[in-house]
């Protein structure tokens, strides 16, 4: 009698297993509507990229703050990957960096477009995502400090540098640099890697 509880159990398991499963098939959706949908979804995917959402290195970006309701102007002037910065090499900013890593420098400018001053810093914070990923490393604030402190009057503008650690892996081809990340803000700089 166990013995048939036991098959019992095991088929019914199976036969669970087999109804919670997400085939595509048991919905009734073949593959190659599959197909057609991520092909639809690619397809959107271009074309927000074509509407302005991602720009490239020469481009300017009109961007508001999220938390603050505060315009600026950015301008991504270059992306240079380099062992060293200013004097501070990379083995000194990292222990044990491995060969794939280097130091991401943004040369950016960024104007005040707002009817009061700006602390560069307090209003525009951007992530370095690598190439269509989620999170992002945060630039090195000591190596920025400077440049981040700077106040900027209504229309006045400055040229900074922000430098970040980071690593090539895989067949990444890009970084994106990215500004009110996760807002309906969002605006990204596609930047190239050498």
């Amino acid at each position: 009698m166990k013995k048939y509880l036991g098959i019992l159990s095991i088929l019914s398991l199976f036969l669970i297993l087999g109804a919670c499963s997400g085939s595509n098939e048991s919905e009734g959706e073949t593959t190659e509507e599959s197909t057609e949908e991520t092909t639809d979804n690619q397809e959107e995917s271009t074309e927000e990229e074509s509407d302005g959402s991602m720009y490239e290195i020469g481009d300017t970006a009109e961007i508001e703050s999220f938390e603050w309701e505060v315009p600026y102007q950015v301008t991504v002037n270059s992306f240079d990957q380099a062992q060293e910065y200013d004097g501070n090499s990379l083995d000194s900013l990292v222990s044990n960096a491995g060969d794939s890593h280097f130091l991401g420098i943004v040369n950016m400018t960024v104007k005040n477009i707002a009817d009061e001053p700006i602390v560069i810093g307090e209003y525009v914070y951007p992530n370095m995502v690598k190439g269509g990923s989620s999170g992002g490393e945060q630039y090195v604030y000591d190596l920025s400090e400077e440049d981040v402190s700077q106040e900027l009057q209504p229309d006045e503008e400055a040229t900074i540098d922000l430098v970040y650690i980071l690593s090539e892996y895989g067949d990444n081809e890009h970084f994106e640099l990215t500004f009110e990340q996760m807002s309906p803000n969002e605006t990204a700089f596609r930047l190239p890697l050498e």
